[in-house]
């Protein structure tokens, strides 16, 4: 197996952590580090989803033909854990007599809801798989891009950029709250130039030299950004406006450094954020789900203990992705790199593939995904 970039395991481990944590907390505020953390782990899972893919698949994506195999393994890869989650969802629907209509249902299996209606999702957090996949249909033209001159890789990812801008200061409202907006912020557009931003952070720095002190400068501004912005209240007000560019901006720098300028973090840490990166996927959509029910059974025998509570559904969470990610993820992601190898001979392997980060990967020991808020 390809080694695996560690550090980006731990970056992945530590925004699943806190996504779990967040919703734990049912405190959907801004004015703390994790309430800001719970919002922005997504956009750093989107960033890191942009780097990964310019990581495994820049010297593999070169016609229609690899083109393709890309984007069926990217299905390999997202569509059998999201399976799982749209089954328990829809089952327990029928069970409390609201049955999932058809064409919904349909628009959750293939992901289309993410081309179509991105606000349409089923299971929480499932909105940002949507978007992923929407990316990953633009990730061929936009490593083309960079192929034919970094110039225009860049100005493509100005352009989404300068979208982004659009919806952080027009068509999102900071005087409205989010829930009334969610429609547009979950809109791929409007997420487009952080994993655009993660394509140029590989293309752009994957040859540079700088000296870590400029890193170290850098990730103290980052998290100095996170811990003291001044905020509070509903999540509008670090989803819109000025925010929205300084938490963004330290958001790419976190993933920067730690692709390129990892922290040393001892064992009895690393090694349980490294498993927590491997598990990112499993963590990010199954824990509203292990949430709900731990939530019920807790209820149900008369406790009332929040971190309890809290505690199970962290272990538990855990737990199951560990195990789905290895009896359900990992044989499926493979089966998907072998039916995409027939007639491929000739291309190049993917690059470091280990080290893909995102919330989606598609190697057997490389995790990455989008996560939600």
């Amino acid at each position: 197996m390809a080694s695996r970039l560690k550090s980006l395991d731990w970056i992945r481990g530590l925004m699943a952590l806190s996504i779990m944590l967040y919703h734990i907390r049912d405190r959907y505020e801004c004015g703390t580090v994790l309430g800001r953390l719970g919002v922005y782990g997504v956009s750093i899972f989107f960033i890191l989803s942009g780097l990964s893919m310019g990581i495994a698949y820049d010297r593999y994506i070169k016609d229609l033909r690899t083109s393709g195999s890309f984007f069926i393994r990217r299905i390999f890869r997202i569509w059998p854990l999201l399976w799982l989650a749209i089954a328990f969802v829809a089952f327990s629907a029928y069970r409390h007599g609201t049955p999932v209509g058809a064409g919904e249902l349909l628009l959750n299996l293939t992901t289309l809801f993410g081309f179509v209606a991105p606000a349409h999702y089923m299971n929480m957090g499932a909105w940002s798989i949507g978007n992923e996949m929407v990316f990953y249909a633009l990730t061929p033209l936009l490593i083309s891009a960079y192929h034919l001159r970094r110039w225009l890789g860049n100005s493509i990812t100005l352009a989404a950029i300068l979208v982004g801008v659009l919806f952080a200061f027009r068509l999102l409202d900071p005087a409205i709250p989010v829930a009334s907006q969610w429609g547009t912020y979950v809109n791929p557009l409007n997420n487009l130039f952080l994993y655009c931003m993660g394509l140029a952070i590989y293309y752009t720095f994957r040859d540079a030299k700088i000296a870590n002190a400029w890193y170290i400068g850098l990730l103290a501004a980052a998290v100095a950004l996170f811990i003291f912005y001044p905020s509070s209240g509903d999540q509008i007000h670090v989803i819109a406006g000025i925010a929205r560019v300084a938490l963004s901006m330290a958001s790419a720098v976190l993933v920067l450094v730690f692709w390129k300028c990892p922290p040393r973090l001892p064992g009895f840490i690393g090694n349980p954020l490294e498993q927590l990166g491997v598990a990112t996927y499993g963590v990010y959509l199954l824990h509203p789900l292990v949430l709900q029910w731990t939530q019920k059974r807790m209820e149900v025998l008369g406790i009332h203990k929040p971190l309890l509570s809290g505690a199970l559904v962290v272990v538990v969470t855990v737990t199951f992705a560990l195990f789905t990610f290895r009896f359900l993820e990992s044989p499926l992601i493979k089966l998907g790199k072998r039916l995409t190898q027939v007639g491929a001979a000739g291309l190049p392997p993917l690059a470091a593939v280990s080290t893909e980060p995102v919330l989606v990967a598609d190697t057997a020991n490389l995790e990455l995904l989008p996560e939600e808020q």
